[in-house]
């Protein structure tokens, strides 16, 4: 059985060397046997909320810009968030919970004033990272990513950027190592 990896993070190994995932962290936010469906948490873009947004500008968390989530539907948006509590009837309307724990997915069609008393830290990701069928399992199985648990900080970072390193340096023995790899190895 395939490892589930709902909740978790991808983080890109040395074997995937494409412009896209090269030193990506991924946030999963769905994984079985249909397929699989994340974003990218270490990509903010220059694109501030109240350009694309402006209706969600107030609610969400610094840095208040859109995060390039991934090369899947790239016009589309993905808003991620703690939910306050028990999202009840309405809130269900609003929020999909991403399986055990308080985060959850926003619907941005939704009203952002009833949103933000559901819903607090909400990130907006402009695309995502989509997986077919087995595929995902297909590229763990060759060491394309490593799966490590996330902390609550991770979606939350004030400073995304240095997200890749300072999550493979928290694990422990030699996948802490691959935090010192440098972004062009044959400079090494």
């Amino acid at each position: 059985m395939p490892e589930n990896t709902t909740g978790r993070l991808l983080v890109a190994s040395p074997a995937i060397r494409d412009g896209v995932f090269d030193r990506s962290v991924v946030f999963m936010l769905h994984h079985d046997d249909v397929g699989a469906l994340g974003v990218i948490i270490n990509r903010p873009s220059q694109l501030e909320i109240d350009e694309l947004l402006p209706r969600w500008a107030d609610v969400t968390f610094d840095p208040a810009v859109v995060f390039e989530g991934g090369p899947v539907e790239p016009n589309g948006f993905i808003g991620v968030a703690r939910s306050l509590g028990e999202l009840g009837e309405v809130g269900s309307e609003i929020a999909t919970p991403i399986g055990p724990g308080d985060l959850c997915t926003v619907d941005l069609d939704a009203d952002p004033a009833i949103a933000a008393a559901l819903v607090d830290r909400l990130r907006i990701f402009r695309g995502y990272a989509g997986w077919s069928p087995g595929q995902l399992d297909g590229e763990l199985s060759r060491g394309g990513w490593f799966t490590v648990d996330a902390e609550t900080t991770d979606l939350w970072s004030e400073q995304p950027d240095g997200l890749y390193e300072r999550v493979l340096r928290r694990q422990e023995g030699d996948l802490r190592w691959f935090a010192n790899v440098p972004e062009d190895p044959s400079l090494n």
